[in-house]
């Protein structure tokens, strides 16, 4: 559901006249290549102003455009909601992040676990959204899932590694730290995160829909994948197969790992408020920012935030969406790519592909 980095290259250095002007030939190229049918960009520098951009069509049945007020689903950027929460409540001494995860999970191999290990996808423990999962999803695409019964899917499963010694993108870890927050609370994750997050940082597009509600508010986009097949090879360049609209899909099985909505202008506030820790105290911050190698020489990972070559924030895909939103830590500057098609015909991730050559483009000023 995200985390796919793309080695780094040498850029021009010569300061571009406007943003527009270096940004959007390389934008626009890299949809026509990936076959992307739209796009919202947002990029604010601290030096040379701001550019933000809806590109192609939201709808490729009717033709409508893309808005830079779309809301789209943010798949695993949900995540760093999702932590923040968990890291809010150990500042509040409301739970410790070395504490065991089982306690909350009677039942269920938690492989002696912490919350910090699940923060940081060094539990060990199985993942739930497995290739043939995911591709059962077209099969009940109106499904609801609690997150109980997704961590039920694993509860017998054994770990694959011992808590503590590998790293893996589990989407069981965050689906268990939402129950957490819920059972420290007593309140439901989706009214924790508005409370704690939507709110207080004026994030008035975004939303965490309860389990049963699939729709998207208006306006929106449509969301395509090539393919239900989630574990499907790469697709030559031409002939392409046609797109596949799985809007409608209820996004209830990624839970706290995956089901929040957004809009582009809300996640380029969320990206620099989660890359310098607005919502937490310093040391808390510098606990989130403590990174793990993921085994890309490119990424590494934190409690709920990743560095994908210098861009520090976090990306998600889900059905039919593709997002990234980050922080560019030499410079500040902030990269926020929405893509209503989750995986380019080649399995490369649209947004995390098109942030990093932007920030290519606009390398930072000496």
């Amino acid at each position: 559901m995200g985390l796919t980095a793309v080695g780094p290259a040498a850029a021009d250095p010569g300061e571009p006249s406007s943003l527009e002007a270096a940004l959007l030939p390389v934008v626009t190229g890299q949809m026509a290549k990936m076959g992307i049918p739209g796009l919202i960009v947002s990029v604010q520098t601290p030096d040379r102003g701001s550019w933000q951009a809806a590109l192609g069509v939201s709808d490729i049945a009717t033709g409508a455009p893309m808005d830079v007020a779309d809301h789209v689903r943010i798949g695993s950027i949900t995540k760093s909601l999702t932590a923040t929460v968990i890291l809010q409540l150990a500042q509040e001494g409301r739970l410790r992040l070395d504490d065991p995860l089982a306690p909350y999970f009677p039942g269920v191999q938690t492989n002696q676990a912490t919350i910090r290990q699940a923060l940081q996808l060094t539990s060990g423990i199985a993942d739930y959204t497995t290739a043939a999962f995911l591709n059962a999803l077209a099969d009940a695409p109106k499904s609801v899932w609690s997150p109980s019964e997704l961590v039920g899917l694993i509860a017998d499963e054994p770990p694959m590694f011992a808590a503590g010694n590998g790293w893996y993108y589990s989407n069981t870890n965050y689906v268990m730290l939402g129950i957490v927050a819920e059972q420290v609370t007593g309140q439901p994750l989706g009214r924790l995160i508005a409370e704690r997050i939507f709110t207080p940082l004026a994030m008035t597009g975004c939303s965490f829909p309860d389990a049963a509600d699939a729709a998207i508010p208006d306006p929106s986009s449509r969301g395509y994948m090539l393919s239900t097949t989630w574990d499907r090879p790469p697709t030559p360049p031409a002939p392409l197969p046609g797109l596949v609209d799985v809007t409608a899909f209820n996004p209830s099985w990624a839970a706290g790992a995956g089901q929040a909505i957004c809009t582009v202008a809300d996640l380029a506030v969320w990206g620099r408020a989660l890359a310098t820790g607005e919502l937490l105290d310093p040391d808390m911050q510098a606990q989130r920012l403590t990174y793990y190698p993921t085994g890309d020489p490119h990424a590494k990972y934190g409690l709920g935030i990743v560095n994908i070559n210098g861009l520090v924030g976090h990306n998600g895909e889900i059905s039919g969406y593709m997002s990234q939103t980050a922080r560019r830590e030499s410079d500040g500057t902030v990269i926020v790519v929405l893509s209503n098609l989750m995986i380019a015909p080649d399995l490369t991730e649209p947004a995390t592909a098109i942030s990093e050559l932007i920030s290519r483009a606009i390398p930072p000023n000496p």
